[in-house]
């Protein structure tokens, strides 16, 4: 049985709201790296690391504002001080936001009934968690760290975590819709499969009548239309999210680029992969592990999923992956 730490109401502020083409919440390699770096601060003699995170949002506030109390919103910005020569500091956009969830971090290493080490990892966890950053921002605090070694206690923490809702992975929904619309349009490409999920769309259909009228005046111009929504592809809650990183290059060998940060790995040049997200209120949750954020390494993709992945990934179609990787000249 898996075993998991609950960092319950985490809050953080001016956190980054910017995700590549996406705003309005952190990109989930924010949290998958916020675990990451905790888990290598603990200390080794607990012989305890922490695998994939569960990201619960309670509630959340982007910064950002409507200059003319109407209109589209911009993002507040911060005044910095004057330089040296005291002249205005140039302003740098940047969206932020405060928001408070809670974490369920899974826990890998640690033997059942080992109350010694249980004790010193909370202890652990208590004193790094404020010493860290998530998503760029300040924490500022927490209620409490739980480890969470039964079924009944998961159960139990679950409902405690409501209201919240629960960020899930929805890739499988991209991909038939990819797949859909590329029987219907000859020139569809993936982006915009993506945008389907993404944007507001409203349709023109004319009733009989006015259908009617068109045919005995053909030179009548104005003609009224019936406008109604147009549903996403899928239900439910749906959202644009950043999850991970694609390549876009062949891997080159250590040394052979020029000003990296470390020139004894390999090196390789990515751009943001983007996939579709749902969030789920917390009480549909029935399993923690359909919801447990984690990396999938699958050369070009790089990227964080919350279940196995049944269906194929997408191929990129602009790199020959055996080309580019060969883990045999490592």
């Amino acid at each position: 049985m898996s075993q998991y730490v609950l960092i319950k109401k985490l809050n953080v502020q001016n956190a980054n709201a910017i995700a590549g083409l996406t705003y309005g919440f952190p990109a989930i390699t924010h949290f998958l790296g916020f675990t990451h770096a905790l888990s290598r601060k603990l200390p080794s003699t607990l012989n305890v690391y922490l695998g994939g995170v569960v990201v619960v949002s309670h509630k959340n506030q982007v910064h950002a504002r409507q200059p003319k109390g109407w209109g589209d919103f911009v993002f507040a910005l911060t005044r910095n001080p004057l330089t040296h020569q005291g002249k205005t500091a140039p302003i740098n956009e940047e969206g932020r936001m405060n928001m408070q969830i809670s974490l369920l971090i899974e826990v890998k290493g640690l033997v059942a009934g080992d109350t010694l080490t249980e004790v010193e990892l909370k202890a652990q966890l208590n004193q790094l968690i404020p010493t860290l950053r998530l998503a760029g921002g300040q924490i500022l605090g927490f209620e409490s760290c739980e480890l969470l070694n039964t079924e009944e206690k998961q159960a139990y923490a679950v409902r405690r975590l409501m209201p919240g809702f629960v960020l899930i992975d929805r890739h499988e929904y991209l991909a038939e819709h990819y797949e859909q619309l590329k029987v219907e349009q000859d020139d569809a490409c993936l982006f915009d499969a993506w945008c389907d999920f993404v944007k507001l769309t409203y349709r023109a259909s004319q009733t009989e009548s006015e259908q009617a009228e068109e045919n005995s005046d053909t030179e009548t111009r104005a003609i009224k239309a019936q406008w109604s929504y147009v549903a996403k592809p899928k239900p439910g809650y749906l959202v644009p999210i950043a999850t991970g990183y694609c390549a876009i290059s062949p891997l080159y060998t250590s040394g052979e680029v020029a000003n990296v940060r470390d020139n004894t790995v390999p090196v390789t040049f990515a751009e943001t992969a983007y996939s579709v997200g749902e969030w789920l209120s917390v009480h549909r949750l029935s399993n923690i592990e359909t919801a447990l954020w984690h990396y999938t390494d699958n050369h070009p993709w790089y990227i964080a999923t919350t279940n196995n992945v049944i269906q194929p990934i997408i191929d990129p179609g602009f790199i020959d992956s055996e080309a580019a990787f060969n883990p045999d000249d490592f």
